[in-house]
């Protein structure tokens, strides 16, 4: 007897007790263990961390990463780390000139630490985003989680011996990516910086756009799938400091495109 084929999409329970529906391939689960208000909860929406993710590190990078995993298990910023970082590699064999690989891998895995000296209201509150732009309470979070990561960084470098060892100028340009990972349009009014915190920006900026986190914010942010898609491509160009990270999400949009529209004729078929 022939198995059924597993359904596309599955229902997801919110904490409203409204129902979602969500890729049948993503796990998502609501922090059991909180102070938010009840009514705030679906912003700490996350995907759980799975040890496959580790194969997605370059190999060179693991031991650092799987030291610094500690610090990245909130707002899903560890495998948001892990799902991005061959994207990093991508943006740095697309990219003319000279780029430090070990900057790069480094500062990617480092660039949001600071969330985790954060409290639950202030990562709430950084999830209060209409497409990529900014609200006003997700300034002042989004700014401290860069300032604080920068912080635990140095904290980080100093007690992790990496193999070879970073010099002073590599450090400062890893603290630099950190703060500046937020930051495209003071990055791209920099004019030719080093292209290597650029990599950083766009890499992180990539996270938007991949099938995981597409389908978390739409339950984080509270937002029809095609609305957020629609406001993503709106947001596009200013969102991105390098071609190459630019045309990465041109074509990521269009993998989203797809999976919302087999999404909108499942909902139609009730």
């Amino acid at each position: 007897m022939a198995t059924q084929p597993a359904a596309p999409f599955r229902s997801f329970d919110l904490p409203s007790g409204e129902r979602a529906w969500i890729p049948s391939d993503i796990s998502l689960r609501i922090p059991q263990l909180t102070s938010i208000a009840p009514n705030l909860l679906h912003h700490l929406i996350y995907i759980p961390w799975d040890p496959r993710y580790l194969g997605l590190v370059d190999p060179a990078y693991r031991d650092f990463f799987s030291y610094v995993l500690r610090y990245l298990h909130v707002r899903t910023t560890d495998v948001h780390v892990a799902t991005c970082l061959p994207f990093a590699r991508e943006l740095m064999r697309d990219t003319p000139g000279p780029v430090d690989a070990q900057v790069v891998h480094v500062a990617f895995i480092l660039h949001d630490c600071g969330w985790s000296q954060m409290s639950d209201q202030e990562l709430a509150d950084s999830l209060g985003v209409e497409g990529l732009a900014l609200s006003g309470a997700a300034v002042s979070p989004k700014a401290r989680h860069a300032e604080l990561g920068r912080d635990l960084a140095t904290r980080l470098l100093t007690q992790y011996a990496l193999d070879p060892p970073l010099g002073d100028e590599q450090k400062e340009m890893i603290y630099t990516a950190i703060l500046f990972h937020d930051k495209p349009g003071q990055l791209a009014a920099m004019g030719n910086g080093p292209p290597s915190i650029q990599i950083v920006c766009d890499t992180d900026h990539l996270w938007s756009f991949t099938h995981e986190n597409f389908w978390q914010d739409t339950l984080r942010k509270d937002v029809d799938p095609r609305l957020y898609l629609n406001a993503l491509g709106k947001d596009l160009d200013g969102y991105f400091v390098t071609a190459p990270g630019k045309e990465k999400a041109l074509q990521l949009l269009k993998d989203r495109d797809i999976e919302v529209r087999r999404w909108e004729d499942w909902i139609q078929r009730g």
